[in-house]
């Protein structure tokens, strides 16, 4: 099960590649609602069994306004600025953010969390400035990915508390950010690039699905670790496919290191 657990962060490594890929032709939030209408459709299969707790589906609704519609649009116009490379590693901050949360929640601040934060802190400050002209808003757009995911996690456990259907969950999820992208992307909707953003899609979504069906039989202390390296797949892709498209740095190397180890540290014994 550990090693079907590696597909998740190899899938959403190759949706932001294909994202990055889209974005070289299209318009960004032309290629969000591709996205979202491809994650939709791949979840259809839930109506079999929905749940229609109303509790359930406020949790739920929320949860997906704020991952897939709010942190969607913050990471692909992330990628579309920094690249995937630095993107993704800005986006996993979502451990640190999801701790700092659960002080708010009631729980302490321990000596993990103040180590986590001082390392990605310093992470985030070296891909700020990885070469040339640091790009704020690109730096920015990716941490709020980490911060609305983090978010959404909390409403999502919540809502599996009052009833367990994730698949119905994801699916409501994927439709109301669909519903509210509708007319946003209407005004300047271009099917140009639209291939690569529906395969994103497809690829998001299969993510988002093998990741429930891993958490049936393994403890959630293992999935995020394993969920939280899709940074290194990234850099490892993009180097590959997009190597003259993408920045590549000593400090952007090391800042991803500093990021993805904070991230460990908070899971260490």
């Amino acid at each position: 099960m550990a090693l079907i657990a590696l597909l998740i962060p190899l899938l959403f490594s190759v949706h932001q590649i294909f994202v990055r890929f889209g974005s070289r032709e299209a318009d960004t939030m032309s290629g969000i609602y591709v996205s979202q209408i491809a994650s939709t459709l791949l979840f259809l299969p839930s109506l079999i069994s929905p749940s229609l707790n109303r509790e359930f589906l406020a949790y739920m609704l929320t949860a997906g306004i704020l991952h897939f519609f709010a942190a969607r649009i913050c990471f692909y116009h992330a990628i579309s600025r920094i690249g995937a490379n630095l993107s993704a590693p800005l986006s996993a901050t979502r451990v640190f953010f999801a701790a700092i949360l659960g002080i708010f929640l009631g729980e302490i601040l321990t000596l993990k969390v103040s180590l986590m934060s001082i390392l990605i802190f310093i992470g985030i400050v070296l891909i700020s400035r990885p070469s040339g002209k640091a790009d704020y808003v690109g730096i920015v757009l990716g941490i709020l990915t980490g911060f609305f995911t983090a978010l959404s996690s909390f409403l999502v456990k919540f809502g599996s508390g009052v009833e367990y259907n994730p698949l119905f969950a994801t699916f409501i999820g994927f439709l109301i950010s669909t519903a509210l992208m509708t007319p946003i992307a209407a005004k300047n909707f271009s099917m140009r690039g639209a291939k690569w953003y529906f395969a994103a899609g497809i690829t998001v979504g299969a993510a988002h699905f093998v990741r429930y069906v891993v958490l049936k039989d393994l403890p959630v202390t293992v999935v995020e670790p394993i969920t939280s390296s899709y940074p290194l797949f990234t850099v490892v892709l993009t180097f590959i496919l997009l190597r003259e498209r993408e920045i590549f740095t000593t400090r952007s190397l090391l800042g991803t290191l500093l990021i993805l180890t904070g991230i460990y540290s908070y899971y260490l014994q």
